[in-house]
C-alpha cells in the first residue's frame, strides 16, 4: 500500500521514484521522501538490519534520482552490503565531499577494500570530524587492537563507585566558568549532583572526568589535574588535543587521544561499580567504548537530542531535504542519531527525563527503536536543585554579581532606571533562542516600556565560534530594532553560586536600579528538563518556557507560569505579556517556591539514580552468577 503524502515530503522525484517504491519497505520510502527526521531513523533501521546487493543497488539508483538527502542517507543502507554496494560506498568516498564522511564510516562496517584505502589514510591525516570516522574504519580493518587498559586499582570501600563523563565546557567545583562556552546546565547539575551522591549512605564515591585545558580567565584552574567536590568525590581531568579550549563540536579528531586517556584515568581512580553517560558527543562515543572493555555497566541519559532539533528546524524553515547534508557536515546529526541509538540497546539501563506523554513522544522522535527498549530499563527521574531558603528573602546588598547588575543599570538612560527585570539565564547556542527574545521584548512597546532584558551566560570577552554567531544574531536584532539597546543588558556568565542572587534580585529588586515583580523566560527551541526554569520558580519569578520536552512536567501553565510555542515569536510575545500580567502575585509566587521545595530537589534526585545504580548493580551480579 503506497503511503498518503506527508507535509514537508519531498515531492516525487524524476525519474518515476514513486513507482519504483511500490516494491520497496517502507523504511527504504521514507528514506527517499519523508520529513528528515524520518528519513534518518529509517536509514539507520536499514543499516542495523542491512539489506542484499539487489535491493541496495536498487535504493542506490532511486536515491541518484531523489535529492541530497537520499544520496547521503543511502550510505547508510548499504553499510552491511556486499562487495557490489560497497564498491558504490567508495565512489562516494572518493568523489563526493558532503558525503565522504558517511561513506568512510560505512565502508568499516563491511569487508576492507583495498581501493578505499589510500583515500581513507589521506582523509584521516586531514583532521576534523572525518579523520576520526576514516581512523575508526582503518582500525577495524587493520584490526587494531583497542588501546590497552591498565590495571585498575583495587579497593576495599564499601557501597557504590560512579564515574561520570562530561567533556563538554569548563567544570570546576565552584562553577566558576559555568554558562561560557558550551557549558551551561549540564556543569551545574553534574556538581550539585555529586556532591549529593557524595551525602548519600549507599555511595563511596564519585569521579567525574573532564578536559584540562588553560583558560585566560580562570589561570591554573582548569589545568589542575583534579579537584575534590565532597569528601569522597573529585573531577578528575584529562590531557588532550591542544592547551587551550575546544568546543564539542571539535573534539572529534581527538578520539583516539581521549580514549587513551580516559582509559589510563579511569584505571587511576577506578574500579567502578557503575558508569553515568549523558548526550550524544565524543565523551559518550569514547567513554561507552572503554567501560564496555571493562565490563563496567553504563546507565545513560536518554534525550532525542539530535531528533528534537531536526524535527523543529524543519516545522520552521530551517532545513530541509536540499539543505540537510551542508548542515550535516557542522553538527553531525546522523552520527549523534546513531550514537543514540546505540546507547538506547546498549546501556544497562536508560534514565528519561520526564515529559507529558513520554513514551509517545519518545516513540515519535526516536522511531521504532524505541519500541524494543524494555520498560524494565526505563526510569523516569526528574532532575532538581540544591534549594537554598534565602531565596524567599530580598537580596540586601548582594555580591559582585549585583554590583554588577546594578553598575550595567546605571548605564542606561535615566527612564530606564528602576524598571523590573526580563531575565534569562543560558549559555548563547542557538538552540537557546535568545535573539528571539530579544526581538520578542523589543518589538512589543508594551513590554519594551515595562522591563529592562537582563542575558546572564556566554562568554563575552573570548566567545566560541558558537558563542558568536548568537551574538552576532543578537546584534543584527539590535540593528533591526535599535530601541532594543536602551534596555538590554548582557552580563556574561557568571559563577554559578551568584545566578540564584541574580534570580532573587529580579523577584525582590534592587533599589534604585531594579523593581520588584520580573519575568523568567526561556525561549529555548528545545528543553529536555530546564534547571534554569526551576531556579526562576524557586526564586518565585513567573516563567515563561516552552510548552514541548520537560518544562510542562513542572510548569503550571497559567499559575506558575505560561507554557508557549517558543519557535513562533507572536507566541513568545503572548506568553512574556501573560507572565508579566501576574508578575507580583504573592500567591503565584509562593506556590512556585513550594512546588520546587516540595518535588524537586537535588537530594530526591540523587536518592532515585542510586536506586537505579543499586538496580544495575544487582542485575550485573544476577548475571555474572
Amino acid at each position: 500500500e503506497m503511503p498518503r503524502p506527508r507535509p514537508g515530503a519531498a515531492p516525487a522525484a524524476p525519474g518515476g521514484i514513486r513507482g519504483a517504491t511500490l516494491e520497496m519497505s517502507s523504511d527504504e520510502r521514507r528514506l527517499l521522501e519523508a520529513p528528515l527526521l524520518e528519513a534518518v531513523t529509517s536509514a539507520l533501521a536499514l543499516r542495523r538490519r542491512g539489506i542484499d546487493d539487489a535491493r541496495g543497488r536498487r535504493l542506490a539508483r532511486a536515491a541518484r534520482r531523489s535529492d541530497p538527502t537520499a544520496q547521503l542517507l543511502v550510505l547508510h543502507a548499504l553499510a552491511r552490503g556486499g562487495r557490489g554496494t560497497g564498491r558504490l560506498v567508495v565512489d562516494d568516498l572518493v568523489a563526493a565531499a558532503e558525503r565522504r564522511a558517511h561513506a568512510a564510516w560505512v565502508l568499516g562496517e563491511g569487508p576492507l577494500y583495498p581501493r578505499a584505502i589510500k583515500p581513507l589514510t589521506a582523509l584521516a591525516a586531514r583532521g576534523g570530524f572525518p579523520s576520526m570516522v576514516a581512523e575508526l574504519t582503518l582500525e577495524r580493518w587493520r584490526r587494531t587492537p583497542a588501546p590497552a587498559l591498565p590495571r585498575a586499582r583495587t579497593t576495599s570501600t564499601r557501597g557504590l563507585r560512579i564515574a561520570q563523563v562530561s567533556l563538554q565546557g569548563r567544570l570546576d567545583a565552584e562553577l566558576r566558568g559555568a554558562g561560557a562556552g558550551d557549558g551551561g546546565g549540564l556543569a551545574t547539575l553534574l556538581v550539585s549532583l555529586t556532591r549529593a551522591l557524595d551525602a548519600h549512605p549507599a555511595v563511596s564515591e564519585v569521579v567525574t572526568f573532564t578536559r584540562a585545558f588553560e583558560d585566560p580567565s580562570f589561570p591554573g584552574l582548569y589545568s589542575l589535574p583534579q579537584e575534590p567536590i565532597g569528601r569522597r568525590s573529585r573531577i578528575a581531568r584529562l590531557r588532550y588535543g591542544s592547551d587551550t579550549y575546544l568546543p564539542t563540536a571539535r573534539q572529534w579528531e581527538y578520539r583516539r587521544e581521549i580514549e587513551l586517556a580516559l582509559a589510563a584515568a579511569v584505571a587511576r581512580h577506578g574500579p567502578f561499580d557503575v558508569a553515568h553517560l549523558r548526550f550524544a558527543d565524543v565523551g559518550t562515543f569514547v567513554a561507552a567504548r572503554v567501560f564496555r572493555r571493562l565490563g563496567v555497566p553504563v546507565v545513560f541519559t536518554l534525550a532525542p537530542d539530535p531528533h528534537s532539533v531536526l524535527r523543529d528546524a524543519e516545522a520552521t524553515g530551517r532545513l530541509d531535504r536540499s539543505t540537510f547534508p551542508v548542515a550535516d557536515l557542522e553538527q553531525h546529526y546522523v552520527f549523534r542519531a546513531w550514537l543514540v541509538d546505540r546507547m538506547m540497546r546498549e546501556a544497562a539501563a536508560l534514565a528519561v527525563l520526564p515529559r507529558p506523554g513520554l513514551e509517545r513522544e519518545l516513540r515519535d522522535l526516536l522511531g521504532p527503536a524505541f519500541g524494543a527498549v524494555h520498560p524494565d530499563r526505563l526510569w523516569a527521574i526528574p532532575e532538581g536543585i540544591a534549594v537554598d531558603a534565602a531565596a524567599r528573602r530580598p537580596i540586601g546588598a548582594g555580591g559582585p554579581a549585583i554590583r554588577s547588575l546594578a553598575s550595567a543599570i546605571a548605564t542606561l538612560p535615566a527612564c530606564r532606571r528602576g524598571l523590573p527585570l526580563l531575565v534569562t539565564v543560558a549559555r548563547l547556542n542557538r538552540v537557546k533562542g535568545i535573539p528571539a527574545l530579544v526581538e520578542a521584548w523589543a518589538g512589543d512597546p508594551h513590554l519594551l516600556e515595562s522591563f529592562n532584558l537582563a542575558i546572564v551566560g556566554g562568554d563575552l570577552e573570548h566567545p566560541t565560534p558558537e558563542e558568536r554567531h548568537v551574538i552576532d544574531e543578537i546584534e543584527a536584532v539590535c540593528a533591526r530594532l535599535p530601541q532594543a539597546r536602551s534596555g538590554l543588558v548582557t552580563l556574561g556568565h557568571r559563577p554559578h553560586d551568584e545566578v540564584p542572587q541574580l534570580l532573587r534580585a529580579a523577584a525582590h529588586g534592587i533599589p534604585g536600579a531594579v523593581a520588584a515583580g520580573g519575568v523568567y523566560a526561556c525561549p529555548s527551541r528545545k528543553e529536555e528538563f530546564g534547571l534554569s526554569l526551576l531556579e526562576a520558580l524557586a526564586a518565585g519569578l513567573p516563567v515563561v518556557a516552552p510548552d514541548r520536552g520537560g518544562p510542562p512536567t513542572f510548569v503550571e501553565d497559567g499559575t506558575t507560569g505560561f507554557l508557549v510555542d517558543t519557535t513562533d515569536l507572536a507566541s513568545l510575545r503572548a506568553g512574556l505579556r501573560r507572565a508579566a500580567s501576574v508578575r507580583l502575585d504573592a500567591e503565584r509566587a509562593a506556590r512556585a517556591r513550594s512546588l520546587v521545595e516540595e518535588r524537586f530537589t537535588i537530594d530526591a534526585m540523587a536518592g532515585r539514580l542510586v536506586d537505579l545504580y543499586e538496580d544495575v548493580t544487582r542485575r550485573r551480579a544476577l548475571r555474572a552468577a
